[in-house]
């Protein structure tokens, strides 16, 4: 077997790995999707009393923040201040970002119906204070 050949194999079974590489992180849940809307970063922390709930949104309009719970889950939806584009992100598209949208299951011992949203637009970010129930 000659160099050309054994190069040529070793092409093949690259664009085969990167092909499989490609299938795996197509079907892997992303923070962002083909329409435009990206995942905010999110932490909640337990407290005695209540939850907090950190939403990171760098370069949101935070004027166009939405939060809305339905059976339990908050859906958090905000306008970016102006679209933001990746096009060095994938060699086939570019990723453009319109909006933050999520949904957080809550938990069970959460009073959403007295939920508060402190909003600090210069750093982007939101907290939402969700009391407890403490007596059933």
């Amino acid at each position: 077997m000659g160099f050309e050949d054994l190069f040529e194999r070793f092409r093949k079974k690259m664009r085969e790995l990167f092909e499989e590489f490609e299938k795996e992180f197509e079907t892997a849940e992303s923070m962002w999707s083909a329409n435009g809307m990206l995942e905010p970063l999110i932490t909640m922390e337990k407290y005695p009393d209540r939850y907090e709930i950190l939403v990171d949104l760098p370069y949101a309009d935070l004027s166009a923040l939405s939060i809305k719970v339905k059976n339990h889950v908050l859906v958090i939806d905000c306008e970016l201040k102006r679209e933001i584009r990746f096009d060095r992100w994938s060699t086939y598209r570019e990723v453009r970002f319109r909006r933050y949208h999520t949904s957080i299951k809550l938990p069970y011992d959460s009073d959403p119906s007295n939920l508060k949203v402190e909003k600090d637009s210069a750093k982007g970010i939101i907290r939402i204070i969700i009391p407890r129930i403490t007596s059933y």
